[in-house]
């Protein structure tokens, strides 16, 4: 008897569920990786509407933009496990496109509800695909230069996905979010105590220049402006809700008025998701110590005197901008460059971060790209010291037995984090990530 078009659709769904699975779990015994992309790409290959089907009845939130995808992703895996019990819930670990989507729920067994990060240029698929019921919009900045849209042409191709998610949390202070925000029927508006404004000093709708100030913004040349902000979160992490209502206190263990800005956002998220005011959630956010390494800290066990080492992750100037304001004075500072895929090839973005506040202070510049990362620190005025190798950097900074800080690029970072062990590193603080099981 020939099998039906529905019969035939369920078969390869199933064989692309189990082949994923499969798949994942032979790289996990193998020590290869943690199967957090290929078995998605498998069971893409297997079945092309996997995501679509897969994520049928599964409440999902997406979250974008070019800077904290990560970390929101995290806070908001928290948020909604508290609510809907872990099991429940299910999440991507940085993996953001398509792949990494579908192999989360592969593994997503019986969850209910998801938060899935995704990669800029992948909104509008992955939010039809998902059917999200909410989409947080971070910030929209220049990012992996050599192969991403320019920022402003990204922009509007993010906000199609309008078209797919009635809700938008975005955020007020970036008018290049609230210029291609026009296809959401709900809009919640959002803003922290700071914001990368670089991008967006002439208006995304008329060229005009954009005048910014302390509280709001507004286009010189035409109509555009900040809209009515329904949350707000300061530097001292008081929020404030429509019409000012004071809704208490974001406390976190992970630094960075941007993280401010990014537990708002996963908070209003899971609140508008599940039917909960957002401040039902802070106090779950003061538990969240760090993702994937990011703000993390360690003991270097295999040097002498044993020297603190805290970790940073930045990928583009916004990013760089953020962290160094959170750099502690007295520490031996080392910074990662490199320029592989993932990162983009072009480094000329290095130019646009302002180094120059580290003027004066020893910096070891290390990576890939590390005498290109050396010529930017000694232009801004850093004594500088080259040593392309990470591991010997951090080794170098730590010598004396003072506190190590590292910050590096994507690939760098990563590259770091794996190989930490050939320093005995151990961790003094908790990490916690979203998982996809």
């Amino acid at each position: 008897m020939e099998v039906s078009r529905v019969q035939a659709n369920s078969i390869r769904l199933r064989a692309a569920d189990v082949s994923a699975r499969l798949v994942a779990r032979a790289i996990r015994v193998s020590g290869f990786g943690q199967g957090e992309t290929f078995p998605g790409r498998v069971a893409l290959a297997v079945a092309p509407d996997f995501v679509y089907r897969r994520a049928e009845g599964i409440d999902t939130v997406l979250v974008t933009g070019t800077n904290g995808k990560t970390t929101t992703t995290a806070f908001l895996f928290d948020l909604l496990s508290s609510a809907d019990g872990g099991d429940s819930v299910v999440a991507n670990r940085g993996s953001n496109l398509p792949g990494g989507v579908a192999a989360a729920l592969a593994a997503a067994g019986d969850a209910t509800s998801a938060c899935f990060e995704v990669d800029e240029a992948y909104v509008p698929q992955l939010a039809s695909e998902l059917r999200a019921k909410v989409m947080v919009w971070l910030n929209m900045s220049r990012d992996q230069l050599d192969r991403s849209m320019e920022v402003r042409k990204l922009s509007r191709r993010v906000g199609e996905a309008g078209r797919h998610v009635s809700v938008l949390v975005g955020n007020a202070g970036d008018p290049l979010i609230v210029a291609n925000s026009g296809e959401f029927t709900e809009r919640i508006w959002i803003v922290g105590p700071s914001s990368w404004r670089m991008d967006a000093n002439a208006c995304p709708v008329c060229g005009g220049s954009v005048e910014f100030t302390e509280r709001t913004w507004r286009c010189l040349g035409c109509s555009l402006c900040q809209p009515e902000v329904s949350y707000a979160v300061d530097r001292a992490g008081r929020v404030t809700g429509p019409g000012g209502e004071r809704l208490g206190r974001i406390r976190l263990e992970v630094p960075g008025d941007f993280n401010l800005f990014n537990a708002l956002a996963a908070s209003v998220a899971a609140g508008r998701l599940r039917g909960l005011r957002p401040e039902r959630f802070f106090r779950e956010l003061s538990r969240i110590e760090g993702v994937g390494g990011r703000y993390t800290e360690w003991i270097l066990s295999k040097l002498p005197r044993q020297p603190g080492l805290t970790t940073f992750l930045a990928k583009n100037p916004a990013g760089w901008e953020g962290i160094l304001d959170l750099l502690p004075a007295g520490s031996r500072l080392v910074l990662g460059l490199n320029a592989r895929v993932a990162d983009g090839r072009d480094t000329s973005w290095i130019w646009d971060a302002d180094f120059e506040r580290l003027s004066r202070i020893e910096v070891i510049a290390t990576g890939d790209r590390a005498v290109d990362m050396a010529f930017r620190l000694e232009v801004a005025g850093c004594r500088v010291a080259c040593v392309p190798d990470q591991l010997q950097a951090v080794a170098v900074a730590g010598a004396g037995g003072a506190a190590v800080v590292y910050l590096g690029n994507y690939t760098a970072f990563f590259s770091l984090i794996g190989s930490l062990g050939e320093l005995g590193a151990l961790r003094t603080r908790r990490v916690r990530e979203p998982v996809t099981t």
